[in-house]
């Protein structure tokens, strides 16, 4: 395996920061807004750590900012609005992934996804889930 931070390193090459990325996805008790963590962040964390689900779910980084301080506060509530149809999709029996409901929810999803890019900004690499695929706001 390659060490491509390394090989800059030893070429002089600065490598640029990373993105911090955000994913929109629903699941059950959920705000419908992720953090996906770097590697090396992830792996910085221990299980049982200081760390609560809480904080986890509101902090999108270590500086301890919350997305409370940086997206509106109607964009959240969007969120947890579309999280909570997911929710209520997902119970229903009989409603297929491909059916016109689910189709629809997904759409909402994108357009979040794309709102949730505007406010976050450029160093933020925004995704959004669909059908069990994660899709890029902006492809890097």
């Amino acid at each position: 395996m390659v060490d491509y931070d390394r090989a800059l390193v030893v070429s002089g090459i600065k490598s640029p920061p990373p993105l911090r990325r955000a994913l929109v996805d629903w699941d059950f008790a959920a705000s419908g807004l992720w953090h996906i963590r770097s590697i090396p962040v992830a792996r910085s964390r221990t299980i049982g750590g200081p760390e609560t689900p809480d904080a986890r779910r509101s902090s999108p980084d270590s500086s301890g900012v919350s997305w409370n301080e940086l997206l509106s506060k109607s964009l959240r509530e969007d969120l947890r609005s579309w999280n909570d149809a997911g929710c209520s999709l997902a119970r229903r029996i009989g409603v297929s992934n491909d059916d016109p409901p689910w189709t629809t929810f997904y759409g909402e999803g994108r357009v979040l996804a794309h709102r949730v890019q505007r406010e976050l900004g450029d160093e933020w690499l925004v995704l959004w889930a669909a059908r069990g695929a994660w899709h890029f706001v902006r492809f890097p």
